[in-house]
């Protein structure tokens, strides 16, 4: 009984994290380069401040994919997006 709890709790598993990584950003020079393209994008004076937060979490994206901390870049990638669709 004891293997079969174990086995279901690894297929739990092995099946719920790619279903958590899909929500998140790839993190490699493409995603960092077209994130960053929409935060320049932004010229509406009234966005300035989302503009200015976006371009902080891709500088942040920057620097953790260059720490090789993957999961990081992806989180600040995330809040970058969500920035530059701030209304």
């Amino acid at each position: 009984m004891f293997k079969t709890l174990l086995t279901a709790a690894a297929l739990v598993s092995a099946l719920s994290a790619p279903a958590f990584a899909a929500g998140m950003t790839a993190c490699d020079d493409a995603s960092i380069m077209k994130t960053e393209e929409m935060a320049k994008g932004m010229t509406d004076p009234m966005k300035k401040d989302a503009m200015m937060m976006a371009m902080q979490e891709v500088d942040s994206a920057k620097m953790a994919m260059k720490d090789g901390k993957m999961d990081d870049c992806s989180m600040h990638l995330d809040n970058a997006m969500k920035a530059t669709e701030a209304k």
